[in-house]
């Protein structure tokens, strides 16, 4: 491109030059030749115009010594004209000034002739001769005038010709100067969008799809420019580890949230779940917990092997999963054989209800172990409950902990909820002061 724009600047200064030069050398021969023919025929002009002047008044005078005088002006132009090379004008003044001298001869000779008659006077009128001399002259010194106006005129249109050829040559010059670097600039312009606008815009548009995690659009053309194609390449790069980060990103919270056995919920997201709820709590709707526990697992595991025991785990997650009928709730693998679950409850009969429920459903699951034997448990359920936002997360755990360790002693299978231990305890206070 360089070279074109190089190449381009030396045709337009050859071009622009020659065209220069050669009006320079027009201009000169303007100056030198037609400029002085023009102003020769101005002089022609005068003088054709004195010479008109001077005939007629030699034709009108009667005067022998005025006469002489005109004539000797006449004589005097016609030689003037000997010194520019036109032979009608030169041929045309001699004529002029000899008829001029025809029309002092004919006067001369009608004063001559009434001299010789006595007491005669000069005629007033002229005669025929010298009338036909006066019409002859002024014929000639018309065709002078018109062949100097003739020459003026072509010398002037000559000059026009040229000044209008040399600036159409110029028009068609400019107009070639500018045409051809708009074609340029517009090729530029293609070419910088082509090759370096649209690499950028796709760069862009790909850093706008993986930050929105959308698929990257691949270009078709390859950047001609090593530097735009390695930032197109270092883009895809980029948008490959990004999306391979946050692949990585979703398996570790994942691993970091779910329960990697049950698919449920872990201990931490579930903790940060019931904080939340208890946040939530009003009067209205409260937050429960139902803390579950498989009956005797140690002994399945023992007798059946801890494959089995797996199996267990994962049926009573499923059945957890699906938990119909529940506001908002949340199921999580609380650690061993514990399981928990956390929904927001309009009251604390409803918690209690909802887990002796629950307690009935698992009695209901059946598992086959790793022998096809179909095995059978129970699970107890302690649960809590919390309408106040201000409670600590850790003491509903604890209430629900606790409850559970009674349906444990209540002999298994079974809901056991805080608020019965709580009037347990106060009816046998009561009993005691009695």
């Amino acid at each position: 491109m360089l070279a074109v724009v190089v190449a381009y600047c030396t045709v337009a200064a050859i071009g622009a030059a020659l065209l220069l030069t050669r009006i320079e050398h027009e201009a000169i021969e303007t100056r030198e030749k037609q400029i002085p023919l023009i102003l020769s025929q101005t002089r022609n002009a005068v003088k054709i115009e004195r010479m008109s002047s001077l005939v007629r008044a030699v034709f009108l005078t009667n005067d022998r010594r005025l006469e002489r005088q005109l004539q000797l002006q006449i004589q005097a132009l016609a030689q003037g004209f000997g010194f520019d090379g036109s032979p009608i004008l030169i041929d045309g003044s001699k004529k002029v000034a000899g008829l001029a001298k025809s029309i002092v001869s004919a006067h001369q000779q009608r004063r001559d002739q009434a001299a010789q008659r006595a007491g005669g006077q000069l005629e007033s009128s002229q005669s025929l001769a010298d009338l036909s001399a006066y019409e002859e002259a002024m014929r000639i010194i018309e065709k002078m005038a018109k062949e100097t106006s003739d020459n003026s005129a072509f010398v002037a249109d000559d000059i026009a010709a040229g000044i209008q050829e040399r600036a159409v040559e110029v028009r068609y010059l400019v107009i070639v100067f500018l045409t051809i670097p708009a074609i340029l600039v517009a090729m530029l312009l293609a070419l910088a969008r082509r090759h370096l606008t649209a690499p950028i815009v796709a760069a862009i548009v790909n850093l706008d799809r993986i930050e929105k995690d959308q698929v990257l659009k691949a270009t078709t053309d390859r950047p001609k420019l090593k530097e735009l194609a390695l930032i197109g390449d270092a883009v895809i790069s980029y948008g490959s580890t990004a999306s391979e980060l946050r692949r990585t990103n979703l398996v570790l919270q994942v691993l970091a949230e779910k329960d990697p056995l049950t698919g449920l919920a872990n201990r931490r997201m579930f903790e940060k779940f019931l904080a939340a709820s208890i946040l939530r709590s009003t009067s209205e709707t409260g937050t429960a917990i139902l803390l579950i526990d498989i009956d005797h697992f140690k002994a399945i595991n023992d007798r059946f092997g801890h494959p089995t025991g797996d199996r267990c785990l994962k049926s009573l997650s499923d059945l957890l999963a699906n938990i119909p009928d529940l506001s908002n709730p949340l199921a999580a693998r609380f650690g061993g054989e514990e399981f928990v679950v956390v929904y927001d409850a309009p009251c604390a009969d409803h918690a209690a209800e909802y887990a002796r429920f629950l307690c009935k459903k698992i009695a209901q699951l059946e598992t086959t172990g790793v022998d096809g034997n179909t095995i059978r448990f129970t699970g107890s359920v302690g649960v809590s409950f919390t309408t106040s936002s201000a409670d600590d997360p850790s003491d509903l755990m604890e209430k629900a902990d606790r409850a559970l360790y009674a349906a444990k002693r209540s002999g298994r299978d079974c809901a056991v909820a805080y608020s019965e231990l709580s009037n347990d305890a106060t009816a046998r206070q009561s009993h005691l002061r009695s």
